[in-house]
Order: structure tokens, then sequence, then C-alpha cells
């Protein structure tokens, strides 16, 4: 593992570079947006296969982090840095070259050299190489030959899943990577050796593939793949991780999940999904684990006060989105955001401050309200990272992140802003959740959205319009807003994934009867204070799967009792300020025995 003490073979910077990289670096690698920008997402580059071409479903995206909007914002060019003076020894330079790289290959996929520095292969965007097992560790009594081991050039993957799945799970896992070290360059355990292959490059006399080409024998080559265990199915994953071994004495609190990472073994656990953000989120572990500059005797994740961090920056890296291109992570449209955004606009949940969050792991796991724990813990993540104006707040994350894994980052100059405690953070998170017109146009959401919750925030009948129809939707919630039947009809256009919808307070008729009828898995309905009558719960009899409906200050009647009485599942309805007489309801009652009905009891 490269040391922090090996030196650079630069030169001491004039202030004029110092004071442009500062700036620089701060604006592009922590994502600032540029004046004029809403810019609430990091966003990096992802290795390039010679023949991708370029998506059209590319990530919603703020410009990526090497610094494009923010250099020609001030004025100043890549290679106009240089000419202000000598290069600089500070890890800022380091990171910016790092990212340069990145950028050089987005821009020429074919450059070799580049390919070659970063391990990627001339024809794909990542090698990826399969032998049958022979011998797996001890923790997993797997005979010779029962499963594969798949290698790519950071990840050793033992799997018992399809060729198909374990190739894509690959893949998936060095495009984490890659954003990962994008992302947090300053604590990871291949910055010095990027700095050293980089310390002579200067972009006013040529360009990076020149220079790497002239120096073939320089490349990336971390010698630690990090293991991961892959299930063919979610009962053999349960099974595998309920094991005492695996589970180390914490199997209530791994027993529901998506993914597993045990910092004991060293080794990450999944199953195939087509939701990766669990995978995403135990990756994350893992490279801050094992992928970190970090001492040997350092403060880990298991006792460290700053916990919440952990989980929260885990939470935040869920949101990553990839094309065959870009990734970009974090947004307003973060999945862990829309609970949130439910929670502290409608529900008016008060939000947890970072104080109320801090202990160690074994403190948290014994919290009687975790799942708030974690909920805020990310949003708290989210707030500090994504929001525009909060530079010193990001400068602190990773700080307290060096502080955690014990990563030297002084080197990094823009990493040590003072950050400003005083002020009321949490007053303001309520702006930041808080989602208008502009925050839809400048980064919309791409159709394979599964949740969306607007629910009370300040997006008018044209910011609907740009919202793309959203085929995998689980969740939507579009509450207290002008949506209207056209734009419903619209967005959920093949709504048989919904599980959730909440149209409460909108501007819905009973036109929206077609698009109802179509959610066949529909779960969780709210139609409340809506001009809706009895043709929408027409609509609904065919759905067996409804559990809970609110049609309060609706205009259904009696029509619609014995409509309702046809669904089997449903637990919990509130009809009150309709015109259901209380016949209506006794006849209800009757049909559905146990039947949790008007649970608002709203005062006359």
């Amino acid at each position: 593992m490269p040391s922090n003490d090996v030196p650079h073979s630069v030169v001491k910077p004039n202030h004029a570079v110092v004071a442009f990289l500062f700036a620089l670096v701060v604006a592009s690698i922590l994502a600032l947006p540029t004046v004029g920008s809403a810019a609430d997402r990091t966003t990096c580059f992802l290795p390039i296969g010679i023949d991708s071409p370029i998506s059209d479903s590319a990530p919603a995206a703020s410009p990526p982090i090497s610094g494009d909007a923010a250099i020609l914002k001030s004025g100043v060019s890549p290679t106009e840095a240089f000419r202000l003076g000598p290069t600089s020894r500070g890890g800022d330079l380091d990171w910016w070259r790092y990212l340069e790289v990145w950028r050089a290959h987005h821009e020429d996929p074919e450059a070799t050299a580049i390919r070659r520095w970063l391990t990627i292969p001339q024809n794909d965007e990542v090698q990826v190489t399969i032998r049958r097992g022979r011998v797996s560790p001890k923790f997993l009594p797997w005979r010779a030959a029962s499963f594969v081991v798949v290698q790519t050039p950071h990840f050793e993957i033992l799997s018992r899943a399809d060729a198909k799945t374990s190739n894509r799970v690959a893949r998936d896992l060095e495009r984490f990577y890659w954003t990962w070290t994008q992302m947090f360059f300053p604590l990871w355990t291949g910055r010095d050796q990027a700095a050293i292959g980089l310390a002579n490059w200067n972009p006013t006399t040529e360009s990076v593939d020149d220079y790497l080409s002239k120096n073939a024998t320089s490349r990336l080559t971390l010698r630690r793949r990090h293991r991961v265990v892959l299930l063919p199915d979610e009962r053999s994953y349960q099974m595998t991780i309920s094991h005492p071994q695996i589970a180390a004495g914490r199997p209530s609190t791994i027993a529901a999940s998506a993914g597993f990472y045990s910092d004991t073994l060293s080794a990450s656990f999944f199953f195939p999904q087509d939701d990766t953000s669990g995978m995403a989120h135990e990756t994350c572990h893992q490279l801050f684990e094992e992928a970190s500059d970090h001492a040997r005797s350092r403060t880990t994740s298991l006792n460290t006060k700053d916990f919440w961090l952990v989980e929260g920056i885990a939470g935040h890296f869920e949101s990553i989105q990839t094309s065959n291109r870009l990734a970009c992570v974090g947004g307003w449209d973060s999945p862990r955001l829309q609970y949130a955004r439910y929670q502290t606009l409608i529900a008016q949940q008060p939000i947890a401050s970072i104080a109320e969050l801090q202990g160690d792991r074994r403190e948290v796991q014994r919290r009687s309200d975790l799942a708030r724990w974690y909920s805020h813990s990310i949003l708290q993540t989210h707030f500090a990272i994504d929001h525009p104006s909060r530079r010193p707040q990001r400068s602190q994350v990773y700080q307290t992140l060096a502080k955690i894994y014990g990563v030297d980052v002084s080197d990094f100059a823009c990493l040590k802003q003072p950050s400003d405690t005083s002020r009321a953070d949490n007053d303001r998170i309520d702006r930041f959740l808080m989602i208008d017109d502009d925050h839809l146009n400048d980064h919309p959401i791409p159709g394979s959205t599964t949740a969306i919750c607007l629910a009370g925030c300040e997006v008018s009948l044209d910011g609907w319009k740009t919202i793309p129809p959203l085929p995998l939707v689980h969740w939507f919630d579009a509450s207290r807003t002008p949506i209207d039947d056209a734009q419903v009809s619209r967005i959920l256009v093949k709504s048989s994934e919904l599980d959730q919808l909440s149209l409460e307070a909108t501007k819905i008729t009973s036109n929206a009867r077609d698009t109802l009828g179509r959610a066949r898995k529909l779960r969780e309905l709210d139609l409340s204070w809506t001009a809706i009558d009895d043709s929408v719960i027409e609509s609904l009899t065919a759905d067996k799967t409804i559990e809970t409906i609110w049609l309060t200050g609706t205009g259904v009647t009696d029509a619609s009792i014995s409509k309702l009485s046809n669904c089997p599942n449903l637990q919990t309805i509130d009809v009150q300020r309709t015109r259901i007489t209380d016949t209506g309801l006794k006849q209800l009652q009757t049909a559905i025995p146990g039947l949790d009905l008007n649970p608002l009891q709203l005062t006359p």
C-alpha cells in the first residue's frame, strides 16, 4: 500500500496557483455549482467501451466534477492554470490531474495510453475473467466446482449466480469503484500512486495521452482485490448470511437486508436484484474500510461516535445513477430523500440534529427509532454534500471521514475550510427538501425512477409536465400540488408496478379512473379532498391487493359500498365528509369485520 510519505516530484507553488487550484478543486470536486446553476449532485466519469454509444438515458447531471464550468466561469482554461506559475505539491493538484485523466478518457475513449493507465481493456469497459472455483474461504464451506470465481481489476467475486448475472454485477462493482475514487480521492489508497504517475505532466506542453504514452511503465496497479460473495437468489442469501460466523452476532440487523458487508470477514454478500442501491451502499462501506489510505491503528467505524456519517455516506452513495459514460451521486430525486421529504413536509416530523444522531455502532443498534435514525443520518449527509451553498459542510464531511478511517488529508487545502456550526441547520433542511420547477428543469429525473415524492412542494402544473413517464415507479406522491388528470395519466401510463399512490388535494377528477384501473398491484391509495365520484371506486374493484384507501372529503356515495366490500384485503378506509351514510358504513363494517374505519377522527 502506498505511503503518504512518498515524495512528489514537484516544486513549491506560487500564491496565484494555490489560490486558483483552491477555488478550482473545491468548486469542481466537491460539486459546487457555478453562478446561476442549481447543481445538487456530483457527476463522475465511467470507463467507456470503444463502441459504446452516447446513451439516450444518461443520468441527469450537473457539469462533471473535473471543473469545466468552474474554469470557464473564471475565464481560465486548464492549461492557462499552469502558466500562472510552477506546479503544486499539494493534494489538490493531484486530485485535479487524476480527474483530468478521466476527462480525457471521456473525450477520447480510444486513447490507448489512458486506457492502459486506468487498467481499462482496449475493447471493453472492464476486464472480466471467470474460472471454476476450487477452494472457498473458511466462512463459506462450498464444495469445489460448485461456484465460479469472477475477477475484475479491483474485485474477486465468488459466485453461484448464472454467468450473465455475475458479469453484470462485476461491471456494476467496477463502476462503483471508479466513481468512489473520483469522489473520495483524498481518502483513496491509490492517491499517491496516481500522484506519482502524473506528477510531471504539464498540460501546457502535452496532452495527458501523450504524457502517458511516454511513460508506458506508469499505470495504476493496485494489488488488492475486494472480495464479494454473490448468491443465486434471496433465499440462498438469507441462509448464507444467517450463519453465525458471518452474522457475527448481528442476525436481527441483517436479516431483512438486500446486501451485507462484513468488516470482520472483509467481504460483501449480495444476491441478484434490479435495484442496485443496496449493492452500492455496501460497496461504499467496503471501499472505505478496505480501499482508504488508512493507518493500521485507526479509529474504526465500529467505535466512532460519528457512526451516523458512516451510514449516511453509504446511504448517500445508494443514489448513484449510471449511463454508459457518466455516473451521478446525490440529487433531489435520490430514493432515500423521498421518504425524508414526506416525513418532514407532510407528516411534520422534526428532523434529528447531528448531536442527536451521534453514537457508536453498538449504541445505534440499540435505538428504538432505528429506521428514523437511518433516514435522518442519510438526510443530513445529503444536505451537507448536495446543497449548493454548503461548501464548508462538504469539507467537514471529508475531514470527519478522514478522521474515522485514519487518513491524513492535511495535504489537501480544499478540505481545510472551517465549518460554521453556529447556525441552526435543521431550519434550512426544510427548504433543502422543498422542490420547485427549477429543480425539475435543471435536473430531470430518468424514466427508471422507482420512487417520487413531491408532496407539499412548490411544483406547478408546468413542472409536472417535465416529469417523464415512470413505468417502474412503486411509490408516487403528488399530494397538495396542482397535478391534473392528464399528467397523472401520462406519467403513470404504465402503472402496473405501482404500490402506493397519493393524490390528496390535487386537481384530479373521476377521469383518473382509467389510470387507477391499470394499477393492479396497488396497496395504498389516497384520493382525499379531490373531485372524484363513485366511478373511480368502480375501477378499483378488480384490484384485490388494496389495503388502505383514503377518500376523505370526496364525492363518493353509498353506491360504492358494495364495490369496496369486494376488496378482501382492505384494512383501513377513511370516508369522513363524503356522501356515504351511516347505513352504508354499517354495511361496510359487516362485510369486512375488523376494518379500521375513519381513523382520522376529524372534528365537526
